[in-house]
């Protein structure tokens, strides 16, 4: 059976959230406060050191992932743990509060724990669909292997172009300008094409250089060049490099999906972590100040 952070271990960390709830709720429903259900009874002090206990074990999940000697449990495990913890957490600091807000820091903690529980919801959901997707889309391939097969379908193209300089010049200047994905954060979430082809203009005027996204100016020179030829060996080279320019075209545009899936995970992280760390910041202020006039 495929073992995932959704049933690690026979939904190890799910059970442990789940009777967490159970008894917190059921805590909260059986207790008899003398004042409306807060913070400040012993029921909510007890459910507020759960719970702040909880964001401190969640907060290492952080340092788990890039600090390379803290090899306590495994990967999957502490993810598996972030993520039902996590959203029990939630819950146990809404029956701390007893639904009591105002204008504090004590609000402000709970608002911020709820921005970074629905942030790691949506990065959960983002890395289990992404990655599928984006998997599927190039054939279950890694990401090299595609460029190797962008670069066999150059090495094939330039093959049959042979030596005609004018259809070989095309190619040869379209491999050069071809797009593979832009490094930048921005640029990547866009995930347009920049590719573009050199096109010399007539005796005595300026060549052209022109955007060739999808190599869709290319593919249509080929076809103008073929149509206009009477050569049947030139005709069918120039299918020939239609066919392998509308492979390649394929193999690009999964590329930028790619890119621009990883992106969107990337700017995740920049909102979630740093949520996490206000959290924390805002949790340590809202103890001290339940501490300083306790």
């Amino acid at each position: 059976m495929h073992q995932s952070f959704v049933n690690y271990r026979g939904y190890r960390y799910a059970t442990i959230a789940t009777l967490m709830a159970v008894a917190t709720l059921a805590a909260y429903m059986l207790d008899n406060p003398r004042v409306p259900p807060n913070g400040g009874t012993w029921l909510g002090y007890t459910l507020g050191t759960l719970a702040a206990l909880l964001v401190i074990f969640l907060s290492l999940f952080g340092i788990r992932k890039r600090v390379y000697r803290f090899n306590v449990g495994t990967a999957i495990g502490w993810v598996s743990a972030h993520v039902y913890l996590g959203l029990a957490a939630l819950l146990v600091a809404t029956l701390h509060s007893g639904m009591r807000f105002g204008l504090n820091v004590h609000t402000l903690a709970y608002v911020l724990m709820c921005f970074v529980t629905a942030s790691g919801v949506w990065g959960m959901y983002a890395y289990m669909r992404y990655p599928g997707v984006v998997s599927a889309g190039r054939g279950h391939q890694e990401r090299r292997e595609t460029l190797k097969q962008i670069a066999e379908l150059d090495e094939r193209a330039l093959e049959v172009a042979g030596s005609t300089a004018q259809i070989r010049e095309l190619i040869a200047d379209s491999i050069r300008r071809t797009d593979l994905g832009r490094p930048g954060l921005w640029q990547a979430l866009g995930g347009h094409d920049e590719s573009a082809l050199l096109l010399a203009g007539q005796p005595n005027q300026p060549v052209h250089l022109l955007p060739n996204p999808g190599h869709r100016v290319l593919m249509e020179i080929l076809a103008q060049l073929r149509v206009g030829n009477r050569d049947p060996q030139m005709r069918s080279r120039l299918q020939s490099l239609v066919e392998l320019t509308g492979q390649k075209s394929v193999l690009l545009e999964r590329l930028r999906k790619e890119t621009r899936l990883a992106a969107l995970l990337r700017i995740w992280l920049y909102i979630h972590v740093p949520l996490c760390c206000a959290l924390l910041a805002a949790l340590v202020a809202h103890v001290l100040t339940v501490f300083y006039y306790w």
